[in-house]
């Protein structure tokens, strides 16, 4: 009970300093001028076990969601980025899910079909929480074809899936 109480006084005395700099869709504002940087390699496997090398996605547009099973708001966005998946994927761009924090394969894999996730889902590394600033669930990347950070969202908003959807658009055009 200690641990819970401490855990939830952390978390509440850290959410305004999380959000900080971060606007209403949970948008990362990025420098001006600043060049777009690589996406680090991220440990990823899928559901028997087996590792899938990030650079099989190299070509895409890509939006990778870190969520986890017991992210209320994670769960939320599912529908959204199902319609994302539909509407572009003719288009070159995938939607990932990279369970993190959320168990094995055997924890994960019913809760995918439960919750009817029609994109692609992967079992991340909870070792490179840190390394891929993963500060709170979700957190949700939009890379470009070449594997660079267009943009990172923070958390779940109700103008984020629009705003992604305005990210691959540009990202469509001026690919």
């Amino acid at each position: 009970m200690k641990i819970f109480l401490l855990l939830t006084i952390a978390v509440a005395l850290a959410a305004p300093a999380m959000s900080i700099g971060i606007g209403q869709t949970g948008e990362v504002p990025m420098a001006a001028g600043s060049e777009l940087k690589a996406m680090i390699p991220i440990n990823l496997q899928d559901f028997d076990g087996k590792k899938v090398s990030s650079d099989k996605f190299k070509g895409k547009i890509l939006v990778i969601d870190f969520w986890a099973t017991w992210c209320v708001p994670c769960i939320a966005e599912v529908p959204k980025y199902n319609k994302l998946q539909q509407k572009y994927a003719d288009q070159g761009v995938e939607v990932i899910g990279v369970a993190l924090a959320s168990g094995d394969a055997k924890d994960i894999k019913p809760f995918v079909s439960k919750h009817q996730m029609k994109y692609t889902v992967l079992i991340g590394d909870d070792d490179q929480v840190y390394d891929l600033n993963v500060v709170a669930f979700p957190t949700t990347y939009v890379l470009t074809r070449d594997m660079k950070v267009l943009r990172r969202y923070i958390g779940a908003s109700s103008g984020k899936a629009a705003a992604i959807d305005a990210d691959i658009q540009k990202l469509l055009t001026t690919n």
